[in-house]
């Protein structure tokens, strides 16, 4: 079988993506895909849109994006799309953009509401909660904000709002060293990005609160493991993120073999009203008694190396 030419553009270059990328090389394997990965090294959408029309006029035989904002990606999959090259969306979606199905999460906000109710079980009305966050402006990050502060203000729970630390993990541990001196009330610390539950259970460590302070979050970092397993995390949140680039792969696939109405019909999708054409990946939450079947699965995945947060 020949192999398919893919070009995929990712939000960033965070250790999450490693394992959005072991899932696009599984099945890549099974699937004659020849994957050419790419991403900025930090938000960027500009740099995003010039990284995907490099791909396209590479000779890509199909594209895959993460749509880090939803308004900016119109003109390069209305150019692909021209040109015959089907486009996929992963991890986070822009559903006008003409994309042809999306693969990933849960709505951000729904996802936030999820872990903010894992939080108000956690620590009870009338508690201090610790919010921080990687970008003030991505819908992802946004929407997880939100939804955690509504389910904070049904619970009567106090939030105080941590300024974007701009995906630096180093910057996020000294706010919420910064945070927890200036708020010693505070029982509970959630993040939106997969770092955030790492630097905060780590925080809490250095300034001796472990035990009174419940670290929630997302993400299944091996970091982010170990501090389940040791219980400095109460809970974090997986997406299933292997499984959008093991799915989206798999659909580009039998898009570009099976042809596009085939391979949308086939999977219960609408080849011509393309908005509503999305596969939702479960989320699972891990707590300390539950995490050693995360470790089940996770000894059967290869990941790429990965660099984890540093902290100086």
């Amino acid at each position: 079988m020949k192999p398919l030419r893919v070009g995929i553009t990712e939000k960033n270059r965070n250790p999450y993506w490693d394992m959005v990328n072991a899932g696009w090389r599984d099945a890549a394997d099974r699937l004659a895909l020849d994957l050419a990965i790419d991403a900025p090294t930090h938000e960027d959408v500009d740099a995003q849109v010039a990284m995907m029309r490099a791909q396209l006029n590479s000779g890509v035989d199909a594209l895959a994006f993460v749509a880090t904002r939803v308004d900016a990606f119109d003109e390069i999959v209305s150019e692909a799309t021209g040109r015959g090259v089907p486009v996929v969306a992963f991890d986070l979606d822009a559903p006008r953009s003409g994309r042809l199905c999306f693969v990933g999460m849960e709505t951000p906000e729904r996802a936030g509401r999820r872990v903010g109710e894992q939080m108000a079980a956690l620590v009870g009305p009338g508690a201090t909660v610790i919010v921080q966050t990687g970008s003030a402006k991505a819908p992802g990050a946004v929407g997880k904000r939100t939804g955690f502060h509504a389910v904070m203000a049904e619970h009567g729970i106090r939030v105080v709002d941590a300024p974007s630390d701009g995906e630096d993990a180093v910057c996020a541990f000294e706010t919420a060293r910064e945070l927890l001196d200036r708020n010693p009330e505070t029982t509970g610390m959630f993040g939106v990005y997969g770092y955030h539950p790492i630097v905060q259970a780590r925080a809490v460590e250095a300034l001796g609160r472990r035990g009174r302070v419940a670290v929630v979050g997302f993400d299944m970092l091996p970091e982010t493991v170990a501090l389940l397993a040791d219980g400095a995390v109460a809970a974090s949140t997986w997406i299933q993120e292997y499984y959008f680039g093991f799915y989206a792969a798999a659909a580009i696939s039998d898009l570009v073999r099976l042809g596009v109405p085939e391979a949308l019909t086939l999977r219960g999708m609408d080849p011509d009203e393309r908005a509503g054409n999305v596969f939702v990946l479960p989320s699972v939450t891990y707590t300390p008694e539950t995490v050693g079947q995360f470790k089940t699965w996770f000894e059967r995945v290869d990941l790429a190396p990965r660099t984890a947060p540093t902290l100086t």
